[in-house]
């Protein structure tokens, strides 16, 4: 008699008694609702940067707007920029420490929000954090169609299939419970991957100012790249999984996006490099 009451009371608890704020720590219902949710939106943002990349090269009209209003393109990589660092830099409402005086103030308040010291660059709703991820995403792939101005369709679309296949392969070995690694480790290879970063972006200083070999840098650009962002993509995928919240998939959405579309490009570096050779 009390097994059958545990049952009925277990499934008539609300979703907010099922799982703590950690993603680790949910049912794993809770869980597999939250890996819909990230992999839907990213689905969707890769689409349509897709889309819109296609469309660039299949109309001369999009490919003579986009190569004479470079203007424009400078704006998108700015609004690209600051839309990223936005969505990184917002504070879950969890992390934020609570105001005594507003928490005086509202002892019968519910909403948790309202005792919280809130900033200004906050993003209060889901709404207002899916209208900053549209933003980044749709910057984000105009600034990407000028890159894929510079190679021909055959190019992009090989580059695009080798990357599609790279994804599917680092998401599930990810996901798998044999590949699984601890959070010291993980951390450890952030920091060397971190280091890597900071190194490609010296490098193109370096290729800017100091007129290195195009064909050098092309290769180093290329295949350190596209090293260190299949990395970053195995971390983050297992990283998102443990230390984020479960209302946090947008964040989540935009940093797998990020290391798949420099993964991306960094594939496309080394096809174009070897169709020239």
């Amino acid at each position: 008699m009390q097994s059958n009451y545990d049952i009925t009371t277990t499934q008539q608890l609300p979703d907010d008694f099922k799982y703590s704020v950690k993603v680790i720590s949910c049912e794993p219902e809770i869980r597999s609702r939250f890996q819909r949710k990230v992999y839907s939106l990213l689905s969707i943002q890769l689409l349509c940067t897709f889309i819109f990349s296609l469309s660039v090269i299949q109309y001369k009209t999009l490919q003579v707007f986009i190569t004479t209003h470079l203007g424009l393109w400078f704006l998108a990589l700015f609004i690209s920029m600051v839309s990223c660092i936005w969505l990184s830099v917002v504070p879950n409402i969890n992390d934020m420490p609570l105001d005594n005086e507003t928490l005086l103030d509202n002892d019968n308040n519910n909403d948790i929000s309202a005792r919280r010291k809130v900033p200004w660059y906050y993003l209060p709703s889901r709404g207002s954090q899916l209208l900053m991820l549209m933003i980044f995403t749709l910057a984000e792939s105009y600034t990407l169609a000028l890159v894929t101005l510079s190679y021909d369709s055959d190019t992009v679309l090989s580059a695009l299939l080798i990357t599609v296949v790279v994804v599917v392969g680092v998401t599930v070995s990810s996901l798998s419970p044999l590949f699984q690694t601890s959070m010291q480790t993980m951390s450890s290879i952030y920091y060397w991957l971190n280091w890597a970063l900071w190194f490609l972006i010296g490098l193109s200083f370096a290729t800017l100012f100091f007129g290195i070999s195009e064909n050098f840098s092309t290769m180093i650009f290329g295949w350190l790249g596209a090293f260190v962002f299949t990395i970053y993509l195995f971390v983050d995928t297992q990283l998102i999984f443990r230390k984020c919240y479960i209302d946090d998939e947008i964040k989540c959405c935009m940093m797998l996006y990020l290391d798949i579309i420099n993964l991306f490009i960094s594939i496309l570096r080394i096809v174009g490099s070897n169709d020239d050779n």
